[in-house]
């Protein structure tokens, strides 16, 4: 029987590592649902903010909803008016697509998306916070939208 050389062995196992995604974990089955929930919002979010009947500042107030963003009605008609202006810069809408989730702790969540246009992609950062995991014994709340943010830096994309 061969034996295999021991760098050759440490080399492949480097070589296996890398392949496989960083920072990768398992969810348990309520984690994955609560992602597929927070997922769900944001496709229809997606959906209105491409739709004529609902446009994107109905998609953005409804995307809100009663999180901490509800009443920073500057910050959101920023948002909402430079939105508006993909199409102009980067063509029509096309589709999207879940980029990466990635949980910080217990009750931080980052998605991201892929907004696919006409001429150049649009990355999206759906930040998301949960209270209630202090010192104190208190149940955990809802997820909260805490930050909304897009831009054309696909650096990253490939983690």
């Amino acid at each position: 029987m061969p034996t295999c050389h021991p760098r050759l062995l440490l080399l492949t196992l480097v070589f296996v590592g890398l392949a496989l995604p960083a920072g990768a974990q398992e969810r348990t089955p309520q984690q994955q649902a609560e992602v597929e929930k927070l997922q769900g919002g944001i496709e229809e979010f997606f959906q209105g903010f491409n739709s004529p009947n609902i446009g994107p500042e109905q998609a953005f107030t409804t995307l809100v909803g009663k999180g901490p963003l509800k009443g920073k009605n500057d910050e959101l008609a920023k948002l909402v008016e430079k939105a508006g202006k993909l199409e102009g810069n980067y063509g029509r809408y096309i589709g999207h697509d879940a980029a990466s989730v990635k949980t910080v702790g217990n009750d931080l969540m980052i998605l991201r998306y892929l907004y696919k246009a006409e001429r150049f992609p649009v990355v999206w950062h759906f930040y998301y916070y949960r209270p209630g995991n202090g010192a104190m014994p208190v149940a955990k709340g809802e997820w909260n939208l805490i930050e909304i943010r897009f831009d054309t830096n696909l650096d990253g994309l490939d983690r």
